[in-house]
């Protein structure tokens, strides 16, 4: 079978082994080595999911969730919440596109417990999700993914440390073919490829979110049954994917994360469909799937649900201009193809056996990391990959290791280099700003205590690179922090009462700490038609905004007369008469202002909005061609002709008289430096 180059593959070997399975049910799945089951009642689940989701507001109601496992009781306090999609996410079906409904997604935290987190989706009166906790992460899954056998519960629960990876294989087949793929590569690309600057390119950081499309397969569809329960899958894959990528620095470029902004649901089987078929290899499916113009999202992956044998994912590599990963359009192939290149795909079934979805938002990430340019990990530079033990090894690593370890979630130094150098070419082609709260931007939003950015030293806050479920979290034992407001301490207290947090202004009363909240109280607004800006303005509503003149019920006017200061001056008339216009220096005025100068602050406007009030309050007037064109249009009358060959016309003598003077200068010049010394006349 011809193999479509230019990709990179996540080869993942299983070791066919007997593992030892303990819990409610024997042999639920070679992936989990423990759980514990689950059977709250789901009636009263689901009530409780109906009543938030007639709520108007995600945050108006919390859905309570009491669970007991593992020796403790787990104590979930959820609203509604879906940062992983857009805002004008929509689901694409036979049926055409629909907005979504996205209620049954929720996220929270363990009533009680400092940095505990939890997300996940209710469906049916039954919760599937993630629980971060000080000792570690739970994951909780509906038993019948697992098994069709009847069991005395409806889900399970198993902590993080007992799930199995595929362990790596031995032998040359266990590795990614990644250097024979990039030639094959450059057969497939154009002769001409994008030129990459030399010059260090201005990134904008407020531009962090790549927009994905999602496709999924109707064999992916026939796995979860309804289009809300794919839509929950997605939501974990996503959390998972930006808990990852939300800690990266790609060389200053911090902060970013991936929405789906569309997705497309198979939810019928298709004969028609090019990628119907069961038995496509996985470089050929993803080379059909590229054939299709993705150029309008950042990103278009593939979710399927197919057995390749130890192939999880793959994905075309990040490359300068349009030939692989993200921000790639619409292009031709040296075969004459047309294709988008910015695709890859991930399939959630290996060697039979379903995938538990940590697995799943591992593989994904570790995809998106070919998608932003960086190979796989190989060489000195990228960490100890032949160990197994202590942290581990890093995503973009070929392999699984046999169990999540920290450098599973992190990016080795060559991967953190090659996807910087991506991002910098291309990020802002096609990244937008985040539309979401994001834990290290250093403003506290919605689900965060405190945010201080990346300043693990911070004494009151956990910084962004913590942990999930940590991060942008008060520490034990500290009150508040200083992000949270003036009104905290940097020893994480609460200042005194009475303690000055808001100075006065014009138009606003000083405000002073309440002593119970970090925040500085809103300051109250000093009475209407109190006078600000030197005098020449009155307060509404606590801002400086109206002319001096409405307090006598007058409107401001221009100036009248031709003295460029005393158009900086306030002047008055009545309203809708043009004709009354007088400064406040004037008798007409003079029961208001006293005939008192009131001079224009600084850049104020005046006559009739062609000039502007220096700081000598002198109207300056402005000239729409500059200085340089009054120099040019004093010495050569430019202005009156449409170019410079037609003065050169008009003035031939001029140009001649120069030409003539000097060639004169130049002559006296030579004759005067060759005349010699006579040294006969010295001996």
């Amino acid at each position: 079978m011809r193999r479509i180059m230019g990709v990179q593959q996540f080869w993942l070997l299983l070791l066919l082994a007997d593992y030892q399975i303990t819990g409610a049910v024997s042999g639920i799945s070679p992936h989990i080595k423990h759980y514990e089951g689950l059977s709250y009642d789901r009636e009263e689940l689901h009530r409780k999911h109906l009543r938030a989701k007639r709520a108007t507001q995600l945050h108006e109601y919390t859905l309570q969730l009491d669970l007991t496992a593992f020796q403790r009781t787990f104590r979930l306090r959820l609203r509604r919440h879906a940062a992983a999609f857009s805002q004008n996410f929509m689901v694409v079906s036979e049926n055409g596109s629909t907005p979504a409904d996205l209620s049954h997604l929720y996220a929270g935290i363990l009533e009680g417990e400092n940095g505990s987190a939890c997300h996940g989706s209710v469906l049916e009166g039954q919760f599937e999700g993630t629980i971060h906790t000080e000792n570690g992460t739970y994951h909780i899954e509906p038993v019948h993914r697992y098994t069709s056998s009847q069991t005395d519960h409806h889900s399970i629960i198993y902590h993080e440390d007992d799930m199995v990876l595929p362990s790596i294989g031995s032998g040359p087949e266990g590795f990614c073919a990644a250097e024979h793929l990039n030639v094959l590569a450059q057969r497939l690309s154009s002769d001409v490829e994008a030129p990459e600057s030399r010059s260090r390119k201005t990134v904008d950081e407020s531009k962090t979110c790549c927009l994905l499309h999602l496709h999924v397969d109707h064999l992916y569809y026939k796995r979860f049954k309804s289009v809300e329960a794919v839509v929950a899958q997605v939501a974990s894959y996503m959390r998972g994917v930006n808990d990852i990528y939300d800690k990266a620095d790609f060389d200053g470029i911090k902060l970013i994360n991936f929405k789906v902004k569309s997705l497309s649901i198979m939810t019928e089987e298709d004969k028609n469909d090019p990628l119907y078929p069961l038995y496509i290899g996985p470089e050929k499916l993803l080379s059909i799937y590229s054939e299709n113009n993705w150029g309008n999202f950042c990103l278009s992956y593939l979710l399927t649900n197919r057995d390749y044998s130890g192939v999880l994912g793959l994905a075309w590599e990040g490359k300068a201009g349009n030939w692989g990963g993200i921000c790639s359009k619409y292009t031709t192939l040296r075969n004459g193809q047309n294709s988008t290149l910015n695709t890859g795909l991930v399939t959630i079934q290996n060697y039979g056996q379903f995938l538990p979805p940590r697995h799943i938002q591992l593989t994904f990430a570790h995809e998106l990391g070919h998608s932003l340019g960086s190979p796989h990990d190989e060489g000195s530079n990228c960490g100890d990959l032949g160990s197994r033990g202590g942290d581990g090894r890093y995503l973009m690593f070929p392999h699984a290791t046999d169990e999540v370890r920290e450098n599973n979630e992190k990016f080795s130094p060559c991967s953190i280099k090659a996807i910087s150098k991506i991002l910098k070419l291309k990020k802002d082609v096609c990244f937008v700003a985040s539309d979401q709260p994001i834990c290290g931007n250093q403003m506290v939003e919605e689900e965060e205590e405190c945010d201080v950015g990346h300043n693990d030293k911070d004494l009151c806050c956990y910084s962004a690179k913590e942990t999930v479920g940590v991060q942008c979290r008060l520490k034990s034992g500290k009150v508040c922090s200083p992000s949270q407001g003036v009104c905290c301490s940097q020893d994480c207290e609460f200042k005194p009462v009475g303690q000055r947090c808001h100075e006065e202004t014009d138009c606003e009363r000083e405000s002073v700490c309440s002593g119970l909240s970090p925040l500085c109280p809103e300051p109250s607004a000093k009475e209407n038609l109190t006078v600000c800006s030197q005098g020449t303005r009155v307060c509404l509503n606590g801002v400086c905004a109206e002319s001096v003149c409405l307090k006598h019920n007058l409107e401001q006017c221009d100036c009248p007369g031709d003295s460029l200061k005393e158009k900086c001056h306030m002047c008055c008339q009545q309203p809708d008469k043009p004709e009354t216009c007088a400064s406040t220096t004037s008798s007409v005025l003079s029961r208001h202002f006293q005939r008192k100068a009131l001079p224009l602050v600084g850049g104020a406007p005046c006559s009739e909005n062609r000039g502007y009030c220096d700081k000598f309050h002198v109207c300056r007037l402005l000239d729409a061609d500059g200085p340089i064109a009054r120099l040019k249009n004093s010495f050569l009358h430019l202005d009156e002709f449409d170019d410079v060959a037609e003065w050169m016309k008009a003035h031939w003598w001029a140009i001649l008289l120069a030409i003539l003077t000097l060639s004169g200068v130049m002559g006296c010049t030579v004759c005067l430096c060759s005349r010699t010394l006579d040294t006969s006349d010295l001996e």
